[in-house]
């Protein structure tokens, strides 16, 4: 019986052949390199347990292997297997295997102006966020010409960070309209996918219908979920997810000119180092908590059409809430309503939302951003290097956190 080691190295390498070389010639030469290593059964079963049977025709080959897994002791699988229409299998591999199958599902959004679109007048404050989105991805965008004179090109990556709540999907989008591009919002379930081969086939043909549908900003939301440092990842799958990414991002075989990568994560820090070099997410933007101009902007937006005290002062409110998150502040917004509500329940009439109800929501509601900044200060003082941090260093310095 193989050792522990050898079973393991044994189904990374079948792995590594069907994912190298698709369909029934890669699978029967990864089931020959498994079969010479894998005198038990279960190191048979553990190597075709990620492989999808949806994706072989052959009516003998999956006879063949649907013996070898009832050889093997595993009769749930074999049924699996023995099935040779795709509409014979059960419900949940169905919905597993036609995850994998087409990239349509993240929805190609149309922020071009005169969509009803979000734009960066619809985002209060920020501007020093907006000023660098200008600089470093807008212009190049809408000024083609000009920038091809230096020889710069539109697209690349574009990492923003920062803690959750405080907006960076919002100025993904709003971005997008900027650039007067399309937008696909891309979340790690849209990719990866429990089969042998398919998070790589997704990523392959999401960038090839970012391409076909240039000007596009492609969103990757949560980026850390497909782009984790690779020691993080016991597994072989999360390598090569990892390597397909980065090669389409290269686009080495393909041209990427008008194509935007944008990242957003709460954790920079979690990212593989690979995807930090030129043509990747080489250019970075902290996005901080609202700062006053933007915590006026929220609150009020979030007032619009709801009984409010009339010339009600949030200047109380603005300079209690600092370090509070876009979504903190809603939440703020929800409390105090809570309250009036409540009193309106009591007394029999509307009483509108007044600076008592927000005092009272202030006693409730606390920041969310206080753990994550105080993580992000040990990486800004003892990993930053490069300046990946200047930006959350400077914030961190002029609040005194």
């Amino acid at each position: 019986m193989t050792s522990h080691i050898d079973s393991k190295t044994a189904i990374q390498q079948m792995r590594a052949v069907v994912i190298s070389t698709p369909g029934q010639a890669g699978l029967l030469s990864g089931l020959v390199a498994l079969l010479d290593n894998a005198p038990d059964s279960a190191l048979i079963i553990e190597g075709l347990k990620d492989v999808n049977p949806k994706d072989y025709s052959d009516t003998r080959l999956r006879e063949r292997i649907s013996e070898l897994l009832k050889e093997a002791g595993d009769n749930d699988m074999a049924a699996l297997w023995e099935n040779t229409s795709n509409d014979d299998l059960p419900s949940n591999v169905i919905s597993l295997a036609s995850a994998s199958n087409d990239i349509s599902a993240p929805k190609l959004e149309n922020t071009r102006p005169g969509q009803n679109s979000l734009c960066f007048d619809d985002i209060g404050g920020l501007e020093k966020v907006k000023q660098q989105m200008r600089r470093r991805i807008i212009n190049p965008f809408l000024k083609k010409e000009l920038f091809a004179k230096f020889k710069k090109r539109s697209g690349g990556g574009v990492l923003m960070y920062g803690p959750p709540g405080c907006g960076k999907t919002m100025l993904a989008k709003a971005l997008a309209h900027e650039c007067n591009a399309n937008f696909m919002n891309i979340k790690a379930a849209d990719i990866l996918d429990r089969w042998i081969g398919s998070s790589e086939k997704n990523i392959v043909e999401m960038f090839a219908r970012a391409r076909n549908n240039k000007p596009v900003v492609i969103f990757f939301d949560e980026v850390e979920a497909l782009a984790q440092k690779r020691e993080f990842g016991d597994s072989h799958h999360v390598n090569t997810t990892v390597s397909a990414l980065l090669t389409e991002m290269d686009g080495f075989e393909s041209d990427n000119e008008g194509v935007l990568m944008l990242g957003a994560t709460n954790v920079p820090w979690s990212l593989d180092t690979a995807f930090r070099r030129p043509g990747r997410f080489d250019r970075t933007i902290f996005v901080p908590p609202p700062d006053k101009l933007a915590r006026r902007f929220i609150l009020q937006n979030q007032l619009e059409d709801r009984p409010v005290e009339e010339n009600l002062d949030l200047s109380f409110v603005i300079a209690k809430s600092s370090g509070f998150s876009g979504a903190d502040l809603i939440g703020l917004v929800d409390t105090a309503l809570d309250y009036a509500i409540e009193e309106s329940d009591e007394t029999g009439s509307i009483a509108p939302l007044s600076a008592t109800h927000f005092k009272e929501a202030l006693q409730e509601v606390r920041p969310s951003t206080g753990e994550w900044l105080s993580q992000a200060s040990a990486y800004a003082q003892h990993a930053n290097k490069d300046g990946l941090y200047d930006d959350l260093s400077d914030f961190l310095k002029k609040y005194g956190r």
